[in-house]
């Protein structure tokens, strides 16, 4: 089966069980089955899946078919302007958490040092994408749980700020 005919396949599969976006869904799977980004995969319709890629590329589906999130899939998440690594155990950024950001720098843009603070920072695209614009800014970042605290690490390595930032398991009260 080539790529066009799988996506097409899926997308009526994903339109039949009332998900939102079954083309684009269909194309950011397949992107994660073959490694390549969507501009690849519009340019290369016809090209033929290999057994091993369609078998990966139906799992996926069933994956999305059961409702699970295209971020938990692919393990990622696009977030201001940068990339995050995420997972099933911290919330999924969505597109208006980033006013947060926007309203921080908008607030600091004249102030070249200040220390922040995130209470719950999950994957940590908050404050990471903060740190990440503003090069002389520090922050903390407190969570309940060592996999979301372990995930922001993963995220501030990624983003090359993970020497401005320090994290805590810990509760607020804490």
């Amino acid at each position: 089966m080539n790529i066009e005919n799988a996506i097409q396949k899926a997308s009526l599969d994903l339109k039949r069980n009332n998900i939102k976006s079954p083309l684009l869904d269909s194309d950011i799977l397949m992107s994660q089955v073959l490694k390549k980004d969507r501009k690849f995969i519009l340019l290369n319709l016809k090209k033929e899946l290999n057994n091993i890629q369609y078998q990966k590329f139906k799992k996926l589906l069933s994956s999305r078919l059961r409702n699970k999130p295209i971020a938990h899939i692919t393990g990622k998440k696009s977030f201001w302007k940068y990339e995050f690594k995420v997972n099933n155990t911290v919330l999924i950024p969505r597109p208006d958490t980033e006013l947060i950001v926007e309203q921080v720098l908008e607030i600091y843009k004249n102030k070249n040092r200040i220390n922040l603070l995130e209470i719950g920072v999950g994957s940590g695209c908050i404050i990471l994408s903060i740190l990440k614009e503003k090069k002389n800014f520090l922050g903390k970042g407190l969570d309940l749980s060592k996999d979301c605290i372990k995930l922001c690490k993963i995220n501030a390595n990624k983003l090359k700020v993970n020497h401005r930032i320090k994290l805590y398991k810990s509760n607020i009260d804490n």
